[in-house]
């Protein structure tokens, strides 16, 4: 063979071997791997020293008086940006405001409510990324109160290809339920970050510290003292299941004053109105009443309604009626109340529409009482 084609041929076969090589390296996707760093100082000293990113969350800690668990404790933080507050922040205020009430600040919010959100952040042990990787995520619990809460490792996509890019942590609160559907979720921006004594993880700067319950905590009002319960009120309602009060999802669950069960008739509306009636031994002036949504479907909570009050259940007046109401969140009491000065023996709720699921009608909570 002539030395031009033995050169020829060793070309050819160093091209195949590099195709080769290639195509092995390249299997469709980079498969990234977290960046992890590591900083000689602990948690709270490693938040404190990044000046405009976590300012605002260590106000609250250095108020809820958690700067000795961020300093000494076994702990994985899901670290809330700046941004994320002033998000939080300012929707609570914008409501106050429509409410006709003064605006709050980190510094002067209520107490409890704000140690409550703090829970969420705030884990016992150190969790990297790689001790998130299970299918079904993994069970994380607070600080303070063992809140439950999700962290699950993710592969985002990237140039076209499916679980190509990043590695990311969708973190939830899982709302006191096992089904996911329930939950509310985030994602980080960031992720291991070592410290002395525990794991920082960064939350996305777009998202509203809280998880969705920030501005409700901060204006919720107490329910109404429960009558039903306090006076010992007969409770019937136009539609009854096939095992009555106390069957599956019967009328006795919306009075148990237990929010995780619930009242269920996919028949209650093919009559309208499906009404509840509470008839007291003796008369009492009732001024409020509190609904709670249940645990699926919005469809089936309440749309319209309209409560009377009777002393002989012939002659009925209106005291309070609504429409176009929507429970925006599962297990979400939501408080009216009415001008009344008069005692009744009978109280009767009707409820003339759903938000959209038939003739069903769920309601895990009623409440009648007063203010």
């Amino acid at each position: 063979m002539k030395i031009s084609g033995i050169k020829k041929y060793l070309f050819l076969i160093g091209m195949a071997t590099i195709s080769l090589i290639a195509c092995r390296k390249d299997s469709g996707y980079y498969d990234h791997k977290p960046i992890s760093q590591r900083v000689q100082v602990n948690v709270y000293d490693y938040l404190k020293s990044k000046k405009g990113i976590y300012d605002s969350m260590i106000l609250v800690v250095d108020r809820l008086g958690l700067k000795p668990t961020l300093m000494d404790s076994n702990i994985t933080v899901f670290a809330v940006t700046n941004s994320s507050f002033r998000l939080a922040v300012a929707n609570l205020n914008n409501t106050r405001k429509l409410a006709g009430r003064g605006p709050v600040n980190l510094s002067n919010m209520d107490y409890i409510q704000l140690d409550t959100i703090m829970t969420q952040y705030i884990m016992r042990g150190q969790y990297s990324t790689e001790e998130l990787a299970n299918q079904d995520g993994v069970v994380l619990r607070g600080v303070r109160f063992g809140y439950k809460m999700n962290a699950k490792l993710n592969t985002v996509a990237t140039s076209g290809f499916q679980h190509g890019g990043p590695k990311v942590i969708s973190y939830s609160d899982m709302k006191w339920s096992q089904f996911s559907r329930n939950w509310t979720t985030t994602t980080t921006s960031s992720t291991n970050l070592f410290a002395v004594n525990g794991v920082i993880h960064t939350i996305d700067q777009d998202h509203v510290t809280g998880f969705r319950d920030f501005v409700i905590r901060f204006t919720i009002t107490f329910p109404p003292i429960n009558y039903i319960k306090l006076y010992r009120g007969i409770f019937t309602v136009s539609a009854e299941g096939g095992g009555g009060p106390r069957g599956q999802e019967g009328s006795y669950f919306m009075i148990d004053e237990n929010r995780l069960t619930k009242f269920l008739n996919r028949n209650a509306l093919v009559t309208k109105p499906f009404w509840m009636n509470v008839e007291f031994p003796e008369s009492q002036v009732c001024n409020s009443y509190a609904f709670t949504s249940a645990n699926d479907v919005p469809g089936r909570n309440p749309k319209a309604w309209n409560l009377q009050g009777s002393d002989d259940m012939i002659n009925w007046e209106i005291l309070d009626e609504r429409s176009g109401q929507n429970f925006e969140d599962f297990f979400l009491q939501k408080i009216y109340r009415f001008e009344n000065t008069k005692a009744y023996k009978h109280y009767r709720m009707n409820i003339t529409q759903n938000n959209g699921s038939g003739n069903e009608l769920q309601i895990a909570e009623y409440i009648l009482g007063f203010k």
